[in-house]
């Protein structure tokens, strides 16, 4: 019996996670309590809410509709904090994917707040192959089947990771014009993959660039697996291409050429509409 793949999407959570507002604060302190007030007030506001309904309808929700093999789950979690009119448009744009389920938790971490789910989906094949999307990027239209390949050739490992390192990254800063990329980065964020031995753990247990060092790893070179906004207000340093990033700048007539070609699902006036949508809610 092969294990269930199953896609995770942190959607403005309300807890503990490898978000740089809780990098190096301990657990159950009283400065983790004020990251926690600081996360809501920055999780929450409006504008950003808007934008990234917009994004994980426009992007997320339609790379994984795309997806050549439809046999997988996804996970969106978030939190009850969510005010109650935000709940209920999450809900109703996770009920247009059939392999969406909405978790709503108020556990104190991403891990806690998974681990019945993810238990119950082991059961009976053994633990799930994870991978993990942020709510403003999204996947090549074959992504799950090449991480259901990579399972099988993997099948005797304990546990095992998988990255496609090739992306395409767009940029939108304040007092900037958008920045086109190419990336080649084993295990950035989007669609990083493993299956571990623990039924209960997810794949958030890791740092994504920590995977390639835990567990025996596969990289995919053959696509261009994934594309990823980093848009002003994202939880992750500035991206730029300097040494040891992966990034080569792309010109858009070549950036508007790959995405044509690998990401046809996209509604070609979608990323600009997304920039004007971001610029406009400030």
């Amino acid at each position: 019996m092969v294990a269930p793949i199953v896609g995770i999407c942190r959607f403005s959570f309300l807890g503990r996670g490898d978000w740089r507002a809780f990098s190096g604060i301990p657990r159950g302190s009283a400065a983790e309590a004020a990251a926690i007030e600081r996360s809501r007030a920055a999780l929450y506001d409006d504008a950003r809410l808007r934008f990234r309904f917009h994004s994980f309808k426009r992007l997320t929700l339609a790379s994984l509709r795309a997806q050549t093999d439809p046999d997988f789950h996804f996970l969106v979690l978030s939190s009850p904090a969510l005010p109650r009119l935000w709940q209920e448009r999450l809900r109703a744009l996770c009920q247009t994917l059939p392999q969406a389920r909405l978790v709503l938790s108020d556990a104190a971490d991403v891990g806690t707040a998974l681990a019945p789910v993810l238990a119950e989906l082991a059961r009976p094949a053994g633990p799930a192959i994870q991978f993990r999307l942020d709510d403003d990027d999204c996947l090549c239209g074959d992504y799950v089947a090449r991480l259901a390949r990579a399972a099988r050739i993997m099948q005797d490992q304990r546990g095992f990771a998988f990255s496609l390192p090739r992306a395409l990254v767009v940029t939108h800063y304040q007092g900037g014009g958008p920045g086109h990329y190419e990336c080649s980065l084993p295990f950035h964020a989007a669609g990083a993959a493993a299956r571990l031995s623990q039924p209960h753990r997810s794949v958030f247990a890791f740092g994504h660039y920590a995977l390639m060092r835990r567990f025996p790893a596969m990289l995919d070179h053959g696509a261009i697996g994934s594309l990823q906004l980093k848009f002003q207000g994202h939880d992750s340093r500035m991206v730029a291409a300097v040494p040891g990033s992966g990034l080569s700048p792309l010109d858009e007539p070549g950036f508007r050429e790959l995405l044509a070609r690998d990401f046809p699902f996209l509604d070609p006036s979608c990323l600009s509409g997304l920039m004007a949508f971001r610029d406009s809610a400030g």
